[in-house]
This record gives C-alpha cells, sequence and structure tokens, in this order.
C-alpha cells in the first residue's frame, strides 16, 4: 500500500545567487554614454543621498535661449529653420505613410519597419523578430511591410537582392515581359550566363534573354543610397582614439555625463534627526548610492582597459583603415586582460568610439575572417573591401566576374574561395558581372 504520510527530509543542493551589486555593476557596464544619463537620472530621482552635479549645463541653456528668441523675434521662420534638414531615407518613408490612409495600428507597424532599414534601403529585421519587439502577429508584420515597399523610391524594403529587382519589375508599366521571371526563377544562372539551360527551360531565343538581361542592369539594386548622408556629427562617441607622436591615447568622453557622490547634508539631517528609522533608512540608501559610484568606477576603468586592448591589437586598422582590419575574438581581449569573456562583451555593448579612421561601434573591432597564404588573419571586413574596390576599378564594358575576383586575390595572399566571394558580394548586394555588365 502506498504511504502518503507526510515525511521530513534534509536535501542539500547549490545554487548560484547574484547580488543587487553585482546585478547594477553588470548593467551600468553594458550601457551606453546616453543610456547612463538617463539611468543615473532615473536613480537620483530614487536616492535623495545620491547627489548628482551635471557640469554640461551650456548647451541646455543656449537651447532655451534660442527658442526664447524664436518665439519672440517674428522675422525668423519656422520653415527656415527646418529648410536645411537632409531628409534621411526613414523621414522620407515616414511621410509618404502619414500621407496614405492607413490604420494607427498598421502605421506604427509600417513605422517600425522604416526605421529598420540598412543605408543599401534593404530591411534589416525579419517580420517574426519585428512582431515579438511589437507584440503583434506576424501576419500583421507582413501586411505592414507591403505597404511600405509599394512607397518610393521602387525596391525599398527588400530583404533580399532578388526581391529587391522583383519589387521593381512589379511596379513599372513598361517592364520587359520576361524579366519577372528570370530573376524569380533564374537569377543564379542568368549571372553565371547559362545561356543553353535558360534557352532549353524557358524555350525563349537568346537574343530575346539578353534583351530581357539588359532591362534588368537598369534597375537599382540599392535603392535607399540617394538618401545616405554624411555620418550624424551629433553621434556622441564612448570614447576618443587620437594619435600623438608616434602613439595612440585612449580618453573617454566624459562630456555630459554627471559627477555622482554623497550628499552630506541630507546625510548629516538624517543623522541629527535622532531616529532610528531615519537612520535605517539613511544606511540603505548610502550602501545603494555607494553601490553605484563604485560600479562608475569599475565601467570606467574596465572600458578604458578594453579600448588600450582593441586599440593595441587593431593598430593596423588605425593606421590604414578598414582594409586592414584583422580578426579579432572577445577571448584573445579577455586573456590579455585576465577578465571573462562575458564581461568583455558587456563592456563593448551599446558602445561607439571615434578612430582616426571615423566613428565605429566597438563590435565593429570583432571581426572574422579567413588566414592568409602567409599564416595571417584577414577579416571579413577587409575581404569586402578589397571586392569594393576590385569592382569600382573594373572595366565597366568587362565587369570581373566572381572568378577572377577569386583569382586577383587569391595572388594577393588571400586564400579565398569563389563561393566566398559570392556570398560577400551578395551580402553587399552587388549584382554579378553579368548584370553589372
Amino acid at each position: 500500500m502506498l504511504n502518503l504520510s507526510p515525511t521530513i527530509l534534509l536535501q542539500q543542493s547549490q545554487s548560484l545567487a547574484i547580488s543587487p551589486k553585482i546585478l547594477q555593476s553588470i548593467h551600468v557596464l553594458q550601457l551606453s554614454s546616453v543610456d547612463l544619463v538617463s539611468y543615473l537620472q532615473e536613480q537620483s530621482s530614487e536616492n535623495p543621498l545620491l547627489d548628482v552635479i551635471w557640469t554640461d549645463n551650456i548647451s541646455s541653456r543656449r537651447t532655451k535661449n534660442k527658442l526664447n528668441r524664436v518665439s519672440s523675434n517674428t522675422v525668423v521662420s519656422l520653415l527656415e529653420l527646418t529648410a536645411n534638414l537632409e531628409d534621411t531615407l526613414e523621414m522620407m518613408l515616414v511621410s509618404q505613410l502619414r500621407l496614405a490612409n492607413h490604420s494607427d495600428r498598421q502605421y506604427k507597424i509600417a513605422k517600425f519597419l522604416a526605421g529598420n532599414l540598412s543605408e543599401n534601403g534593404y530591411l534589416t529585421i525579419t517580420p517574426k523578430e519585428a512582431a515579438q519587439c511589437l507584440h503583434v502577429s506576424e501576419e500583421e508584420v507582413t501586411e505592414a511591410l507591403a505597404k511600405v515597399q509599394a512607397l518610393e523610391p521602387a525596391g525599398i524594403a527588400a530583404r533580399t537582392l532578388q526581391e529587391c529587382l522583383e519589387i521593381q519589375i512589379r511596379r513599372d508599366e513598361n517592364a520587359d515581359p520576361y524579366a519577372e521571371k528570370l530573376v524569380s526563377c533564374y537569377l543564379y544562372e542568368l549571372g553565371a550566363g547559362k545561356w543553353k539551360y535558360l534557352d532549353r527551360e524557358l524555350n525563349i531565343p537568346l537574343d530575346r534573354i539578353k534583351q530581357s538581361l539588359a532591362y534588368i542592369r537598369t534597375l537599382n539594386p540599392k535603392p535607399g543610397l540617394a538618401y545616405k548622408h554624411q555620418q550624424n556629427s551629433d553621434i556622441k562617441p564612448d570614447a576618443v582614439i587620437q594619435k600623438f607622436l608616434n602613439r595612440y591615447i585612449v580618453s573617454l568622453n566624459q562630456a555630459g555625463i554627471p559627477k555622482v557622490s554623497l550628499n552630506k547634508q541630507v546625510q548629516q539631517l538624517i543623522l541629527e534627526s535622532g531616529s532610528k528609522e531615519a537612520e535605517e533608512y539613511m544606511k540603505k540608501h548610502v550602501q545603494t548610492a555607494m553601490g553605484l559610484i563604485q560600479s562608475l568606477e569599475d565601467r570606467q576603468h574596465t572600458l578604458f582597459r578594453v579600448l588600450e586592448a582593441i586599440t593595441e591589437e587593431q593598430m593596423m586598422f588605425m593606421d590604414k583603415g578598414s582594409f586592414f582590419l584583422k580578426p579579432l575574438n572577445l577571448k584573445t581581449i579577455a586573456e590579455r586582460l585576465q577578465l571573462h569573456e562575458s564581461t568583455v562583451s558587456r563592456a563593448i555593448q551599446n558602445k561607439v568610439v571615434q578612430t582616426p579612421q571615423g566613428i565605429y561601434e566597438l563590435k565593429f573591432f570583432f571581426a572574422k575572417g579567413p588566414s592568409t597564404t602567409g599564416g595571417e588573419a584577414a577579416s571579413a571586413e577587409r575581404i569586402k573591401c578589397r571586392i569594393q574596390e576590385l569592382i569600382d576599378g573594373e572595366n565597366k564594358s568587362k565587369p570581373l566576374s566572381d572568378q577572377q575576383l577569386t583569382e586577383i586575390m587569391n595572388k594577393e595572399n588571400l586564400p579565398i574561395s569563389r563561393r566566398t566571394v559570392m556570398k560577400y558580394r551578395e551580402e553587399m548586394n552587388i549584382l554579378s558581372s553579368r548584370l553589372r555588365g
């Protein structure tokens, strides 16, 4: 008979408990400078013992004075103030969406998608990911995507090069009658010049196929580039790397980040009150404030060390540019600094650095790639840069094929396969040689 009577058992187990202080330190480390400012504002409003001193108030005062001048001076036109703003691709698409008769729900989804396009105009997020972010169904996202793809320029918000070309063909009233089928079903064969195969499959004369090819070449594989502008000068990097006397110096950008300390006056008032409850309240908030101050110091120290290590590893990039970016992984930096890989990963999250070669996300410097014949490693970014250079300098009447690009780079000690060249070319949304000619 089954015994269901209660019993007392002693069981020993181990579990990992992370203290609030460590959780706060982890959170602070992965924040960008902008997010850190917001976080400090939030913490200062919750903790009266946390003294946050804002040292950069000049810009806000200037903004306020400027607004006052505009409101009191009728000579200044608001239209003139906005006339110099360059339309971005996102702004242009959103303005078209406002004019269309969409529901509020569909407008919000379409606007979200318009904000997730690459500079070439391709969608950088899947409908499933967008649905999860917006808490809507995937069907609703797909419906909104169709609305975005119906906007100008034709081919915008495509997920692949093939879809981009298909959209343009369907929108063109004078499109070649065979172009859509060739792009939808035979784009690879068309790019590879498999004329006999196409002739056999489609039962179309070779001259007619080449006529369709000529039309396809007139389509724009990068419809978003017309709206590409210089990098936003308002981006505030988390750090700056500069060369001084043949040595690179790393400096953290402290502009706009407040100084944080304990508020001694509030602390003294609570002590003078003589209340035990007040003292317990003070003790709790002092510990929280001290923990935050320590987290900020740890963040600065860790970020500085990681940046110095990246700079030393990517010295050739700092000197000469993206072509000389070498493969780098988190493990290399972690072992060099005797840190855990997860710490390095958090340190580079959401961070932007200004280098002699421009402004880059820290994640950019952790590139993968094959080894050269000399045993050195070549990053994917380096290979893509070389592909772009070769294509930019090719004879436009005789474009370089993937095989020719492969052979050139192999001679340059880059043992890369034709398949890899094709993969990188497609990632860069560059047409094959037969479609570029």
